[in-house]
């Protein structure tokens, strides 16, 4: 088998055009309306679209489309998929379900890593004309929604996700961009439109990229210095008084400094809370898929909540599980101490592969990547976005980032000339 061809790079190149327009369109700008018409399965449809894509990369390319951090992503599911079944965490088809859920955006990024699309200068004009668009779309929503929440309920699902689209046509337009002070100046203001929202989570995270894509650039050294130390703790101190109300109400009034009992802490806090026990019983893998925090740990219903006692909590009964997955960290515990240090481990190697592509002169993709890994870690504080459309997107977008140094050298492409 011949290596890839430019042609074959090529097509794949278009079709990853087309599935980001798809994706975006149906994938994010109107999914909610979609799944409130009766169909919930764009994202799963994208998924395998990129899966698709893929696999005809793999099956005409002679190379090694597997790096070593995917296979080991890859083993860690499949052990804790036979785990899971092993010690019985839940129903069989709940347990692959979640298996599936949870792997989808690590399989995003991956994929879209390998393929290493090109966006061409025109694809990015159109990319751009259509974000501008739909950047108008949600600022309309996000302002009429202000005075009539059915608005927003009805486009959108929750005002939360005002602040995920606007995140996500903030961070496409500057891929899309020359990265220049004005392409910065438009990525600021289609982020702001996220402040409709009124999430306090989004306004942290709205300083924080606003400080980055500032701070960031050709000038900078990637340094251990008094300047970027004082730069680091300015803009943590600045995220953390524009998230405040929010950190206070579900961590101190709501939470562990309250002197509530664990029967009177709200849904999402009492996810934390019990997560630390079943940490310290489940050591060192956790609970299992689908038994603690997900949504398929409500759908078919997890007995882990009838043993600690939740099973009464409002948001998290068999009849009413609603808030059973709205946050991410506390999911964790379905993978024990050592899940739990994978899952940051992760985060810390594609924070370190962003720097050192900054090494490289890729700024404006390291400034991407480095915004992208904080707003999850932001996200998984109060939502499982992660998992969802918006986190698939994300993911994708992620992976575009982080295969910037490919594209750059032709020495890592597999294209034969």
């Amino acid at each position: 088998m011949q290596n890839i061809t430019a042609a074959q790079q090529a097509f794949i190149d278009r079709q990853f055009f087309n599935l980001t327009l798809f994706t975006l369109i149906f994938g994010v700008m109107l999914y909610d309306i979609i799944h409130i018409l009766g169909f919930s399965y764009v994202d799963e449809i994208c998924a395998l679209l990129l899966l698709a894509l893929y696999g005809y990369k793999v099956s005409r390319s002679s190379t090694w489309l597997f790096n070593k951090a995917f296979l080991v992503v890859i083993f860690v599911f499949i052990f804790y998929l036979i785990y899971s079944l092993a010690i019985a965490s839940n129903t069989k088809g709940a347990i692959v379900m979640d298996c599936l859920i949870q792997l989808k955006p690590y399989l995003s990024f991956f994929c879209v890593y390998a393929l290493h699309p090109v966006l061409s200068d025109n694809q990015k004009r159109i990319l751009r004309q259509l974000i501008v668009l739909c950047s108008l779309y949600v600022l309309v929503i996000g302002v009429v929604g202000l005075v009539d929440f059915d608005v927003v309920k009805y486009t959108f699902g929750h005002e939360s996700r005002i602040a995920t689209a606007s995140t996500i046509l903030a961070m496409l337009y500057l891929y899309c961009s020359d990265y220049a002070k004005t392409d910065k100046f438009v990525f600021v203001l289609i982020l702001a439109i996220g402040l409709l929202s009124t999430r306090s989570k989004h306004f942290g995270f709205f300083v924080i990229c606003t400080l980055l894509v500032v701070y960031l650039n050709q000038s900078f050294r990637m340094k251990f210095n008094f300047k970027n130390i004082f730069f680091f703790l300015a803009a943590l101190g600045l995220t953390l008084l524009a998230a405040w109300d929010k950190i206070d109400y579900y961590f101190i009034t709501g939470g562990f400094g309250s002197g509530r009992s664990a029967d009177e802490l709200y849904a999402r806090m009492a996810l934390y809370f019990f997560s630390i026990p079943i940490l310290l019983d489940f050591i060192p893998f956790g609970c299992g898929f689908a038994s603690y925090a997900t949504y398929t740990s409500g759908v078919s219903y997890s007995p882990i909540y009838v043993k600690y006692g939740m099973n009464t909590m409002y948001g998290l009964t068999k009849a009413d599980p609603r808030f059973m997955s709205d946050t991410y960290f506390p999911a964790l515990a379905q993978f024990g101490f050592c899940g739990v240090f994978l899952f940051f481990y992760f985060w810390f190697y594609l924070l370190r592969r962003a720097i050192r592509n900054y090494s490289q002169g890729l700024y404006k993709e390291s400034a991407m990547a480095i915004m992208i890994i904080i707003f999850f870690l932001i996200e998984c504080t109060s939502d499982s976005t992660i998992t969802h459309n918006r986190g698939m997107f994300m993911m994708m977008l992620l992976g575009l980032c982080l295969s910037g140094v490919k594209n750059q050298n032709p020495h890592e492409n597999t294209v034969s000339q």
